[in-house]
């Protein structure tokens, strides 16, 4: 009885320091031409809302989360300052942006579930992705093909877990030869 309470300790202790299935948040990328991987050294992410109008002039909302995961030390201020350029060998970032329900708004909770990677979605769907590698003195930045109802583009995002602190999921989304694939975990900002 003792092994099975200290069992239990040891795994809630494991999960609330992020130990929780899979490890640490990592994603293996192919971008411009290069295969790496990410390991998730800090992040950070916002919330915001996105309006649709559709042909018959109705109007929806949706939230709009940006998560940004990067191997260095992020500013994570704002959005802008996360996206500020690259400067360092070697240095990665990956920003994704989920668009959430309809009639969801900016002080809605992103909700664990799949977001597809399908421009035809307008919900629950992986809104933008991009890649930001530096190399050769210089930054690179590889879009996917999100919006485009032509495109390419395959797979999807799960939310598994929404806390106060924290989203966390998997990513497996192609587009040609282009792909991120792994986990994540984005810190949330403390709400105002």
């Amino acid at each position: 009885m003792k092994q099975l309470i200290f069992a239990i300790i040891v795994g809630a202790a494991a999960l609330a320091c992020g130990g929780g299935i899979g490890g640490s948040a990592k994603m293996d990328i192919k971008a411009g031409g290069k295969d790496t991987s990410l390991s998730v050294k800090s992040s950070g992410s916002d919330r915001s809302v996105k309006t649709f109008t559709d042909v018959g002039g109705k109007v929806t909302t949706a939230t709009s989360f940006y998560a940004i995961m990067a191997n260095y030390d992020l500013d994570t201020t704002n959005v802008g300052t996360m996206k500020k350029p690259l400067t360092a060998p070697e240095q990665v970032r990956v920003l994704l942006q989920l668009i959430g329900e309809e009639g969801t708004d900016q002080k809605s909770d992103i909700k664990p579930g799949i977001y597809k990677a399908d421009p035809k979605e307008t919900y629950m769907k992986l809104d933008s992705l991009s890649v930001s590698t530096f190399a050769d003195g210089k930054e690179t930045n590889t879009s996917f093909d999100t919006m485009f109802s032509g495109s390419k583009i395959t797979g999807q995002v799960e939310v598994t877990s929404v806390t106060a602190d924290a989203v966390s999921g998997k990513i497996d989304v192609t587009d040609g030869d282009k792909s991120v694939k792994g986990t994540f975990t984005a810190k949330i900002a403390a709400k105002k």
